[in-house]
């Protein structure tokens, strides 16, 4: 691993707790500095940052304030990382204007979802086709399909990622589990050939 990995965390935070959780999932090894405890660790936060907060991953000189799994997955040293793929098993396409008015959002943003693999991460989530999802974790998608590619390209084996649903005015949560073992018949490209209701083919 190139860059040490420090997490500044606080007994009893549940931002700190999952920040923690992330990285033990993930198997990245760190040190951890109590900042109730360790005066040394504050002074660090106070010198680096002019306050004191929990959480914060320091990845070599880098400082990532608060649990961003994004931001996580974007720094975060990865060692043999390259033969794990994830997929998430259904094709999306940039919501339009048009698209929009049809599902009655209230602005053109997110990604309709368009073919759902069967067994796929996404059939598991209970996402179904027509769908638009409009925010991955705490962030709205407003990036369109290539937005929603790169965040699923940032997960490894083992991940969740929490998806925001609009489904006929009905705002949902669900969870995606990306398995351990991708099945070898679902590999991250095997959707090329799907095309979403109109047009534009994203698969995921």
């Amino acid at each position: 691993m190139s860059d040490a990995v420090t997490v500044f965390v606080r007994p009893g935070d549940p931002a700190s707790e999952a920040t923690l959780r992330y990285l033990d999932q993930r198997g990245i090894k760190y040190a951890k500095r109590d900042v109730l405890s360790d005066p040394s660790a504050t002074a660090i936060l106070f010198g680096r940052l002019g306050r004191v907060v929990v959480p914060v991953v320091q990845i070599g000189e880098r400082l990532l304030v608060g649990h961003d799994p994004v931001q996580l997955a974007r720094f975060l040293p990865r060692e043999d990382s390259e033969d794990q793929h994830v997929s998430f098993g259904a094709s999306v396409r940039t919501v339009t204007s048009e698209i929009a008015g049809a599902k009655h959002l209230p602005a053109a943003y997110g990604v309709e979802v368009g073919q759902v693999k069967p067994g796929s991460p996404a059939e598991a989530a209970g996402i179904l086709p027509g769908d638009v999802i409009t925010g991955i974790g705490p962030y709205t998608v407003n990036g369109g399909a290539d937005q929603f590619r790169r965040a699923v390209a940032l997960r490894q084996p083992g991940d969740t990622m929490m998806l925001t649903l609009w489904r006929e005015g009905d705002v949902s949560e669900v969870a995606v589990v990306f398995p351990i073992e991708t099945p070898a018949e679902v590999p991250a490209e095997s959707h090329a050939d799907e095309t979403s209701p109109a047009g534009e083919t994203n698969p995921a």
